[in-house]
């Protein structure tokens, strides 16, 4: 039988996780757009573009990442 504790628990756990996953989406985002700029800087991207966010290859990194 479960009592309000572990039910608390369980609630505060599953909170923490999505928060846990929401900055694991926007670590992933801030390290493309890093990795953009820094290709940017040393001349190997287009220098008069700005860093954008591409969403298929950030999905696929937050999956390696959520899989761990």
């Amino acid at each position: 039988m479960r009592n309000i504790k572990d039910e608390e628990r369980d609630h505060h756990n599953a909170y923490f996780q999505e928060e846990l996953n929401s900055l694991k989406v926007s670590m992933v985002y801030i390290a493309s757009v890093l990795e953009q700029a820094l290709k940017n800087a040393s001349g190997e991207g287009p220098s008069n573009q700005p860093a954008t966010f591409v969403q298929t290859q950030t999905t696929t990194q937050l999956e390696e990442m959520v899989g761990e």
